[in-house]
């Protein structure tokens, strides 16, 4: 999430990016960049959520493992669930990040790429809230848990 991205052809910054679905709206997005003088700013952004991934998907992960151990069957299963949706997060969102990044660093729109990162949009954004909430409720449930013990 960068302001610096918002654009009268980018209103949404990088989120237009990631939902643009065709390569010619991608190369409209460019060209607001390029004309805003913030292109490279966006290929910055977009390394930095490769290594946002990387480090949310591992302490989500190790989130989940720590969970899925748990001698409580509730948190054994919210752990696992965990687990398997950070897979799926990091997938999904490495799959939009790279095909984003190659248009912005190299190709410049590409329909399949432009495609590939709409779609994998919604899906990393869900699996992102089950693990983002799913840590929440199972920290909770745990709390809990130990007050009444």
């Amino acid at each position: 999430m960068n302001i610096w991205l918002i654009t009268d052809a980018s209103p949404l910054g990088i989120s237009d990016h990631q939902a643009a679905g065709s390569a010619a709206r991608v190369d409209v997005i460019h060209a607001g960049w390029a004309a805003a003088g913030v292109k490279d700013l966006a290929i910055y952004s977009m390394e930095l959520d490769l290594m946002f991934i990387v480090v949310y998907a591992w302490g989500a992960f190790a989130g989940g493992r720590m969970f899925a151990a748990s001698s409580s069957a509730m948190l054994a299963r919210l752990g696992k669930v965990v687990m398997i949706a950070t897979i799926g997060f990091a997938i999904s969102d490495f799959a939009e990040t790279i095909s984003q990044l190659i248009q912005a660093a190299g190709t410049g729109g590409v329909d399949l790429l432009a495609n590939i990162a709409a779609k994998m949009r919604p899906i990393k954004m869900i699996l992102f809230l089950v693990t983002f909430f799913g840590l929440l409720v199972a920290l909770g449930i745990r709390r809990k848990a130990r007050h009444v013990a």
